[in-house]
């Protein structure tokens, strides 16, 4: 019996995440002209039954799932979804955390059940299973964010460097931002191109500035902006500004070099202790000390 439900439950997870999946891989036109079109008696059933059912149910799911947890977390989920370059919603995220923490115990209890005298431990199991389930989504976003800011951060030498001489060529900060969008590829120059979308749109170039700092979320990045904020300010050269900028981002990135050099004889020190002097130890002494024995017992 409890076999049946674990397999019912992974069923309905398995089958919740593909339908999820497919809606949220669909074209964003498409969608949006779906929601904006009247539905009527004879349309409705040319709906998929996914968006129909499924996708309502997650969706009601979801939301009571946002309102139990606290806010602070929520906001920290949404900045790091940002961070990451939005590769989906803070709702469709709490749908994935929802349908893994309904998965992995269902999965678990099910194997559980194959095997004798484990039941009164498929309890604890489905606790931890679900607790798993929960951190999962969360440490792959982590993970996300952490590869996407080193991604940043190497690529911010070349892209002050070439600021810097666009600018000093004679070129404005939107045309210098431009060339880098368009000469360097990457998650900065995407983060640039939205930047320059928006002043495009009408956007104050200090707001969308600041915004692209935030997204971004990279200190070296937010120094960059705020010095270009206080250059056109005071009115000082930018030119001069971004060199400094440049330099001051070459230094840093050398003494970080270096810390990490310095970090490494520190971190040498575990796996030496740890694996490689008693493998030294057992090649050494172990032979000696199995001749020793056998000396002894005769």
């Amino acid at each position: 019996m409890l076999a049946l439900i674990a397999a019912a439950a992974a069923f309905v997870s398995i089958s919740s995440l593909l339908a999820w999946f497919g809606g949220a891989m669909r074209n964003p036109v498409e969608a949006r002209i779906s929601r904006l079109a009247p539905v009527g008696s004879s349309s409705a059933m040319k709906v998929p039954f996914s968006d129909r059912v499924f996708i309502p149910l997650l969706d009601s799911f979801t939301d009571g799932l946002i309102q139990l947890l606290p806010h602070r977390f929520v906001s920290r989920v949404s900045r790091l979804l940002l961070s990451a370059g939005s590769p989906m919603t803070t709702q469709a995220f709490f749908t994935l955390v929802l349908l893994c923490s309904l998965f992995f115990p269902a999965a678990g209890l099910y194997f559980l059940s194959r095997s004798d005298g484990l039941a009164g431990w498929m309890i604890v199991a489905a606790f931890f299973l679900a607790f798993a389930g929960f951190l999962v989504p969360y440490m792959w976003l982590r993970r996300r964010v952490r590869l996407r800011k080193l991604t940043i951060w190497r690529r911010l030498a070349d892209v002050f460097d070439m600021v810097t001489v666009c600018v000093e060529a004679g070129l404005g900060l939107d045309a210098a931002m431009r060339q880098v969008a368009g000469k360097l590829k990457g998650p900065f120059s995407d983060e640039i191109s939205l930047m320059l979308r928006q002043v495009g749109m009408g956007r104050p170039r200090r707001e969308a500035l600041e915004d692209l700092a935030y997204r971004v979320d990279v200190p070296e990045v937010t120094t960059f902006v705020h010095a270009i904020v206080q250059a056109e300010q005071l009115g000082t050269s930018l030119g001069r500004v971004l060199r400094a900028q440049s330099l001051s981002l070459r230094v840093h990135r050398r003494q970080k070099a270096e810390e990490m050099a310095r970090r490494a004889p520190v971190k040498m020190v575990f796996p030496l202790v740890l694996f490689i002097m008693p493998t030294f130890f057992i090649v050494t002494i172990g032979p000696m000390f199995v001749h020793m024995t056998e000396y002894l017992k005769d």
